[in-house]
C-alpha cells in the first residue's frame, strides 16, 4: 500500500490556505482529510481567562507540535487519531476529540507548519500562499468575526500586536522551504489547478 501523500499548505493568516485546502478536500472526496495546525493549541485551561486573552497564538511556542508530529506520523502508518477540538473564544481545549482514519491524501493547513523541520521532512508538496498583507488583515476579520465570535478591536489588536510580527519573524523566512509559490492567489481554481497537477505527477 502506498504511503499517504502529504501536502503542506503555509502562508500568513488570512491568505487563502483554508480555502485552498477545503477545494482540494472536496476534489478528491473519499481519499483525503485535512489536518488543521489550529486544531493543536496548547490547551490553556490552567491558566484565567485574562491571562488566556493575553497569549501569543501566534509563535511557534503556542502550538503543540510534538503531537501534529505523533499524530501525522500515525497517519502515515495507517493508524487513525484523536485530533483535538480548540475553542477559540475561551482558548481552551474542548473534551470531546474527532476520530480520523488514515487517507490517500493528507493536507497539513497551517501559518507555522514549516517553522518545524521535523514537520517539513514528512510533507512531499510544500506550498506557501504568498498573499499582500491588506488583504490578509481583510480576510481575518470576516473569519474571526463570523466564525469565532471576536470584535473588530480585538482583531486588529492582535493583528498589530502579534500577527505580523510574527509572520514576519516566522511565518514569511519558512518560504524557502516551499517547492510550489503562488503569489497573491486571485481565483481560487486557478491556485487549485497548479496543485492539482504537482499531485496528479506523484500519484500517477
Amino acid at each position: 500500500m502506498r504511503k499517504p501523500l502529504v501536502i503542506g499548505i503555509c502562508g500568513g493568516s488570512g491568505s487563502g490556505k483554508t480555502a485552498i485546502a477545503n477545494a482540494l478536500l472536496k476534489y478528491y472526496k473519499g481519499t483525503s482529510l485535512i489536518l488543521n495546525q489550529d486544531f493543536y493549541y496548547k490547551d490553556l485551561s490552567s491558566m484565567s481567562f485574562t491571562s488566556r486573552c493575553k497569549q501569543n497564538f501566534d509563535n511557534p511556542d503556542s502550538i503543540d507540535f510534538k503531537l501534529l508530529f505523533l499524530q501525522l506520523s500515525k497517519l502515515l502508518s495507517g493508524n487513525k487519531v484523536e485530533i483535538p477540538q480548540y475553542d477559540y473564544t475561551k482558548h481552551v481545549r474542548r473534551k470531546k476529540t474527532l476520530c480520523v482514519e488514515t487517507s490517500k491524501i493528507i493536507i497539513l493547513d497551517g501559518t507555522l507548519i514549516y517553522s518545524r523541520l521535523e514537520l517539513v521532512e514528512l510533507i512531499d508538496i510544500k506550498i506557501f500562499i504568498d498573499s499582500p498583507d491588506a488583504k490578509r488583515l481583510k480576510f481575518r476579520q470576516r473569519r474571526d468575526v463570523l466564525e469565532r465570535g471576536r470584535t473588530i478591536n480585538s482583531i486588529n489588536e492582535q493583528y498589530s500586536k502579534t500577527v505580523r510580527p510574527m509572520y514576519d519573524k516566522f511565518v514569511y523566512p519558512s518560504k524557502k522551504h516551499a517547492n510550489i509559490i503562488i503569489n497573491d492567489p486571485k481565483t481560487l481554481d486557478k491556485s487549485v489547478h497548479i496543485i492539482k497537477k504537482e499531485i496528479e505527477k506523484i500519484l500517477v
